[in-house]
């Protein structure tokens, strides 16, 4: 029987299916090397993004088989693997990827079945913010933009340009948040000269969005009747908040829509659980997909936005990652405290530890 790897060691097995990103690049390999650790990596790990195996080579990366990666004591994915890879996995590994694990109940159970203790990067917390959904969350701001500009037009839309144009009334955008998602959306929509409002959960958090804000954005604490206001003017509606689970309230019911344009666009592009805060906008719509009309409102619902740029979206998420990595292999495998990296746990010795996880395996244990 072949030998597992050094204690050291972390394995970077290549992405499930179609996915082309990749959370190790020769930086992030460097990084870990330079810190001690190992590193090993499947043939092929970065060619979908372009990079070549010589690249890895170089910065100390050692290719083996799959079976030989998957039996790293640390194993690091970008996406979660698919349930049935995870019973390559067995009680005393760790595996690190952006599990999102909370809306897919098989997932928690395979996660559960194979005994190994899973980190969610999503869920590291560090200073009260999640520093590892930076980059995604700041893609999806801008293509949620984007996505909306584009049903703005006809046919369908209202036939209005985000830019501005001499002559012509700049268009409204409302965003609701201002976290990573929030924050990049109203940048995107105030460079190309949109008149832009951006509702905050409380006075805390507009007072702490309108430090960075750009100079022309409207910030408002997100209340009933503002929000209603908002919705009368508004082009553009763009969902934004941070956590949307089974049990969130409707920010935006369907009768709210009858207060809108005819034509305007409504951009979920965080897409929570169940019916969420945006309950009009129907279940998730794949990449392409025509916007979904609803009470003469076309909404837009798609929650692979950083799919989509593979090659930005490694670069940016990795050169954000990597201290982080470095840091989770140190708690995995040298059992190094630090409390950042413990609340992205989400499942240990085949139970699931994480509150959010375990607010959702509640909601299937009880609905009908």
């Amino acid at each position: 029987m072949e030998s597992r790897p050094s204690d050291l060691t972390v394995g970077f097995p290549r992405e499930s299916g179609p996915e082309r990103r990749t959370i190790c690049t020769p930086d992030v390999a460097r990084a870990l090397t330079g810190a001690g650790f190992g590193v090993i990596a499947e043939p092929g790990l970065g060619q979908g993004v372009f990079i070549d195996d010589h690249a890895y080579a170089a910065a100390g990366v050692r290719f083996t088989r799959p079976e030989e990666t998957w039996a790293a004591p640390l194993v690091l994915r970008y996406k979660s693997p698919d349930p049935t890879d995870l019973g390559r996995l067995s009680a005393g590994q760790h595996i690190g990827a952006l599990f999102h694990a909370e809306g897919d109940a098989e997932l928690m159970a395979a996660l559960q079945a194979c005994g190994a203790t899973a980190w969610s990067y999503e869920f590291v917390q560090e200073d009260g913010h999640f520093p590892l959904g930076r980059p995604g969350g700041q893609i999806a701001g801008v293509q949620a933009v984007l996505a909306g500009a584009q049903a703005l037009q006809d046919p369908g839309g209202r036939g209005v340009l985000l830019g501005r144009i001499d002559g012509a009334t700049p268009a409204t955008v409302v965003v609701i948040g201002s976290g990573n998602v929030g924050a990049a959306a109203a940048r995107a929509s105030a460079a190309l000269g949109a008149d832009v409002v951006v509702l905050t959960s409380g006075e805390a958090s507009r007072n702490a969005y309108a430090r960075s804000a750009p100079a022309d954005v409207r910030v408002l604490v997100n209340t009933r009747q503002t929000l209603l206001g908002c919705l009368r003017d508004a082009d553009l509606v763009i969902g934004a908040i941070l956590v949307s689970t089974y049990d969130t309230p409707a920010m935006i019911s369907a009768d709210d829509l009858a207060l809108m344009r005819p034509g305007a666009v409504i951009v979920d592009a965080t897409c929570g659980y169940g019916p969420g805060y945006l309950p009009a906008a129907g279940p998730v719509q794949r990449p392409g997909d025509p916007p979904r009309l609803v009470g003469g409102i076309l909404h837009v619902k798609v929650d692979i936005w950083p799919a989509l740029v593979p090659v930005t979206a490694t670069a940016a998420y990795t050169g954000n990652a990597a201290p982080y990595l470095v840091r989770l292999a140190r708690a995995a495998l040298l059992g190094h405290q630090d409390p950042a990296l413990q609340a992205a746990v989400i499942v240990q010795d085949g139970k699931l530890v994480h509150p959010a996880l375990l607010q959702h395996t509640e909601f299937y244990r009880n609905r009908p």
